[in-house]
This record gives structure tokens, sequence and C-alpha cells, in this order.
């Protein structure tokens, strides 16, 4: 880090279920000299890991500095028009460039801020119309007689999966892929046995 410029980055997942997402954004962002990660619904605009980070960068470019805030992708910081729209107001304000590398965009011209706004658009949209989907199948399901909720395990099942995973030989992933389950079904069958979870993961930095 040079004495007068810093480069802040941020990282988030909806739950700490996600470590491969994480994993991705940390390499991605492993150059910045200070990392805020966050486990929390991108829905959420009171996160406080952001506004620590957003915080720090404000901060420091009123020392002087030259400040850079850096995400892996534009949905990492928010999926609200709105809050974006927001966020680089104030960003801009303290003269504070905004990267987001997945998209390659940085919000030190004009062309760079429209396109930040247009993805914000779009990726809203997306957001609502997968909403409005989901709620369509969820009531046409409902309409035909369909039992929603997934279908729960066998205990034979739930049993190997425990003592393969308290025996330390496999990982989660591994597990899943031996079982054709998914890892969040893991993840569920070790909380609802109280299983405690000590294996280090990626997500334990801020979760």
């Amino acid at each position: 880090m040079s004495q007068n410029i810093i480069n802040i980055g941020y990282a988030r997942v909806s739950t700490h279920k996600q470590d491969l997402g994480l994993e991705v954004q940390i390499e991605a962002l492993k150059h910045c000299d200070q990392l805020f990660i966050e486990c929390e619904s991108g829905s959420n605009n009171t996160r406080s890991e952001l506004e620590k980070a957003l915080k720090l960068a404000q901060t420091l470019s009123k020392k002087g500095m030259q400040v850079t805030f850096t995400i892996y992708k534009l949905d990492r910081l928010t999926r609200s028009m709105f809050k974006l729209m927001k966020i680089i107001e104030q960003l801009n304000e303290h003269q504070i460039q905004l990267i987001s590398l997945y998209e390659k965009l940085e919000t030190d011209s004009l062309i760079g801020r429209l396109l930040c706004m247009i993805l914000g658009f779009v990726a809203e949209s997306e957001l609502e119309n997968l909403r409005f989907r989901t709620r369509e199948g969820l009531r046409k399901a409902k309409e035909k007689g369909v039992k929603l909720g997934a279908k729960r395990i066998s205990k034979e099942k739930e049993e190997r999966i425990i003592q393969q995973y308290l025996a330390g030989e496999s990982s989660i992933r591994t597990i899943a892929k031996k079982e054709r389950i998914s890892t969040s079904t893991i993840y569920k069958v070790l909380e609802r046995n109280d299983v405690a979870n000590n294996r280090k993961k990626v997500s334990q930095i801020s979760c």
C-alpha cells in the first residue's frame, strides 16, 4: 500500500453456506489493502460491514488519501437501484472511485457511472422477475395440490452423513457428492441433529 493510496475491498454472500462464492470473491480481491466481508442478504440495506467499509473510505479520503472501493460484482454491493445510486453518489462526493471487477466498471468517468446505473436497473429487474415467477410457480403448484417443500432424506442416510462428517476424513462437498445431495442439505442435517460444525471455513472470517 502506498502512503497516499489505499484500496478497500468488500465481499458479500447471503449465507455462511456459500463458501465457494466467498472464496471466489476473496481471491479476486486479494490485492486490496483492507477487505470487509459480510454474510447478509443483498436486499438488506442496513449491512454493518458495508457501512464500516464506506465510512473508512470516506475518512481516509478526507485525510487526503486516494481511495478506491473495489467489489467483485455489482450485485455484491446491492440489488437495489436506489441504494446503488445513493452509494455511488456518496463515493463521488468524497472523490472515491468504485471498481467492479466482474463487469470491468470504474466510476471515475460519466460513462462508467451510467453503465453502473444500467446494470443496477437490470439486476433489480431480474430479481423482481425471479420473485414473480417463483410466486406464480408456487401458486400454480398449490392449485394442483402439489405438496410444497423438499422431500426429507431417510434416517439411514442422515446417520451416514453424520458418521462421515464426525470421522473428519471427508469434506462437506465430498459427502454431498457421494450421497448425491446438495451441500445445503448436509448443513441442514448437521443442524437438525445438533452436530456442531467446527471445521474451519473461509466464511468464518466474518460470519
